[in-house]
């Protein structure tokens, strides 16, 4: 770093910035994807697992369907058929095999916070 932009930086620690945004950010005037209200727009909620690891045998959605305004509760298995497996970002191999990974656990846990129901 060059003397000029030590001192530049030094000059700047413990400073406010002034941001052109700010008001509006601070007094909730901006656009958030929560606060967009569109026509026929639902929420997700998704149910995550506390167990590391763990075999399905049952998820029992029916509470979340005597809810006030809960239109629809799935788990892994209502969806299984059309779910697919969530692709891997970062292939290693052109010839890597990995197993499946459903966007929803089906039949396993695979790690706490893996989703069991949407």
């Amino acid at each position: 770093m060059t003397d000029q932009a030590v001192k530049a930086a030094a000059h700047e620690i413990g400073r406010s910035r002034l941001r052109k945004e700010d008001a509006r950010l601070i007094t909730g005037q901006t656009n958030w994807t929560d606060n967009i209200q569109v026509a026929g727009l639902l929420h997700l909620a998704v149910l995550r697992s506390p167990m590391a690891h763990a075999r399905l045998t049952r998820v029992d959605v029916s509470p979340a369907l005597e809810r006030p305004g809960v239109v629809a509760a799935f788990t892994g298995a209502d969806l299984a058929e059309g779910l697919g497996s969530l692709p891997c970002a970062w292939p290693v191999t052109e010839d890597i095999v990995l197993p499946d990974h459903p966007p929803i656990a089906v039949d396993e846990v695979r790690h706490a916070g893996d989703p069991v129901a949407v």
